[in-house]
């Protein structure tokens, strides 16, 4: 083996203008692979953290039943036990918070203006951990200190007229089926970056909810926050145990289950990522077999002269097989050294990117260094290089000795 190996580099260094451009073009693609990788999962990352931090939480828990016909009878699914539950969740490992929310639709009106609204009563201090994606860009944030004060979404203040200041009617219907109403005063406006939750959005304290809906005591959902999104799917399978330990009539979902804008978000470029990996590798193929099909063109005398002193066919295909080996190892690591820097000195500076669609934010993109692009695009380098180096070793392998000595 170690011949082939020597042959191989010899090979590749005396061809040194092809083997130059064969591994440039390798160390390109690997590099856009790892570039493009890292990009990709900085913007999974993205969207599920504001997902995550801006409105569902990493995991939520309703009374049983909640899912299947709380949107039909949302005050036949409420937790009454609020305190006991609360302290339970409390108490198992990797939750940082739990937060109780109800929510609340209607109409909203200046006394001009009227227009819809879902609305979440909620604990301000403790939305405000579990919000903390959310920028408030107009005057202050919640505070139990105001127990009428409300903050709207962009969208909403906007499409109402409103401003920090202004007094507002909100109405809904309470649990009974009766019109109830409530006077409110803007806080502030938030944005959150997703513009169809932002246009129709606002949050008050819990207890003007309750009031409102004349259910004291009882809410829809508790919030929970975990130290890491990675934890998500242990603390589930700790909270169905617990849940089944203190026969507690509860069922939760966690931000996997609801954030479904991250699915159409991580399909799609999950599929843009597979396109270019696809084109990149289909390059590194053509550009691998055409250095060894000429290789073998211009070292025909060569072969012949191996074979004709005893060396086999599979020693032949061995040794451009060896030789691709260790164009696609050169190139794989020349593609990492490239695509580490690149990655690294463009994340120091970031791309400002424009708002992606559904979002009022624009922001600044990073790109990752992924272990698992890492080894993608080393592990394809090799194996594109192997692959088309079989048709030229097996080319090189079927000459007949004879007309292969007289080549010139």
């Amino acid at each position: 083996m170690d011949i082939y190996l020597k042959l191989g580099l010899r090979n590749i260094f005396r061809n040194e203008r092809r083997s130059v451009i064969t591994l440039a073009a390798m160390a390109f693609g690997a590099a856009a692979i790892i570039l493009f990788g890292g990009f990709v999962h900085f913007m999974f990352w993205g969207v599920r953290e504001n997902a995550i931090h801006s409105e569902l939480g990493h995991i939520q828990i309703y009374q049983r039943g909640f899912s299947e016909k709380g949107h039909v009878e949302p005050f036949e699914y409420l937790i009454t036990d609020i305190s006991r539950i609360m302290a339970l969740l409390e108490s198992v490992e990797h939750i940082t918070l739990v937060t109780p929310r109800l929510r609340v639709s209607g109409l909203i009106s200046t006394g001009d203006t009227t227009s819809s609204f879902i609305g979440l009563g909620v604990d301000p201090d403790k939305e405000a951990d579990l919000a903390s994606f959310v920028n408030i860009i107009d005057g202050q944030d919640l505070s139990k200190r105001q127990a009428n004060g409300a903050i709207l979404g962009k969208g909403l203040a906007a499409g109402v007229g409103a401003k920090p200041g202004d007094s507002l009617t909100i109405l809904s219907t309470t649990r009974h089926g009766s019109i109830n109403a409530a006077e409110v005063v803007v806080r502030g406006i938030f944005e959150s970056g997703s513009k169809e939750f932002d246009d129709r959005a606002l949050k008050v304290p819990l207890p003007l909810v309750e009031s409102l809906l004349d259910t004291e005591g009882a809410v829809q959902s508790l919030v929970i926050v975990l130290d890491q999104t990675e934890h998500t799917a242990l603390v589930r399978e700790r909270l169905l145990a617990l849940f089944a330990q203190h026969q507690l009539e509860l069922e939760l979902k966690t931000w996997e289950d609801l954030a479904l804008r991250y699915h159409q978000v991580r399909n799609l470029l999950q599929n843009i990522f597979n396109v270019v990996t696809l084109i990149v590798s289909v390059i590194a193929v053509l550009g691998v077999a055409n250095t060894l099909t000429m290789a073998v063109f211009e070292r025909t005398r060569e072969v012949g002269t191996i074979m004709a002193i005893g060396t086999k066919r599979r020693g032949v295909v061995a040794l451009f097989l060896t030789e691709g080996f260790l164009l696609g190892v050169l190139g794989g690591l020349l593609g990492l050294a490239v695509g580490i820097g690149l990655a690294k000195l463009i994340s120091t500076h970031g791309i400002p990117m424009a708002p992606p669609p559904g979002s009022t934010r624009a922001f600044i993109a990073r790109i990752w260094v992924i272990p698992q692009v890492l080894g993608l695009a080393f592990t394809l380098s090799l194996l594109t290089a192997l692959l088309s180096s079989f048709y030229p070793a097996f080319r090189a392998s079927r000459l007949n000795v004879v007309e292969a000595l007289r080549h010139v």
